[in-house]
């Protein structure tokens, strides 16, 4: 195994630890500006951080070196899809957002449906013989998505405290560009949902 790979798989094995963070006691690291920040969500924020790190170094790596495989373009994905789902399943109920927290499982729900749907629409073009390739608008959704979660994770209640919802903002936008990016994918392959 190459080692974008291994960086694939450990970003994949990491997701465990990443949910285990939030279930460690309440305890908090410091305070800022009447903001409490807690261990659980620290932690769980640097591992986050960290495995979309090394989803762009497995990326470079692969295409620097010629270490484009089969395993790599199934299993990267996946692997981003899946911390993405688990991050915004665990922060339903947690209070984290700074503003209308209530709207996370909503936001996870569409999400984790653009994202089945698009992998649906990319078995059919399998079948077919052909590639969907990302689009731009899918890579600002991930780029946004990247950004706005380790926010809401470290700094939503700092944001609320300074009454500035830009942990929300950014995942509100997010969210925007997942719809979009979901709409162009469907609309640029509409030939795939024609009959044969």
């Amino acid at each position: 195994m190459n080692l974008p790979n291994k960086l694939t798989m450990a970003r994949m094995a990491a997701i465990p630890f990443f949910i285990a963070c939030f279930y460690l006691p309440a305890r908090q690291a410091f305070t800022l500006l009447g903001a409490g920040f807690e261990w659980r969500y620290l932690i769980a924020g640097f591992i986050f951080i960290m495995a979309y790190v090394t989803d762009t170094l497995d990326g470079r790596i692969a295409r620097k070196y010629n270490l484009v495989t089969d395993f790599g373009k199934l299993m990267d994905p996946i692997a981003d899809k899946l911390l993405t789902a688990a991050c915004m399943i665990m922060l339903i109920g947690r209070g984290q957002m700074s503003i209308c927290d209530f709207l996370m499982p909503v936001f996870t729900v569409i999400v984790i449906a653009r994202e089945f749907m698009i992998s649906g629409m990319r078995l059919v073009a399998a079948s077919k013989g052909r590639v969907m390739a990302a689009g731009t608008l899918g890579k600002i959704k991930t780029t946004l998505q990247s950004v706005a979660l380790p926010m809401v994770l470290i700094a939503g209640p700092f944001f609320r405290a300074v009454k500035v919802p830009a942990d929300f903002i950014v995942l509100a936008a997010s969210v925007v560009m997942t719809i979009w990016s979901g709409l162009d994918y469907m609309l640029r392959n509409r030939e795939l949902f024609k009959a044969e």
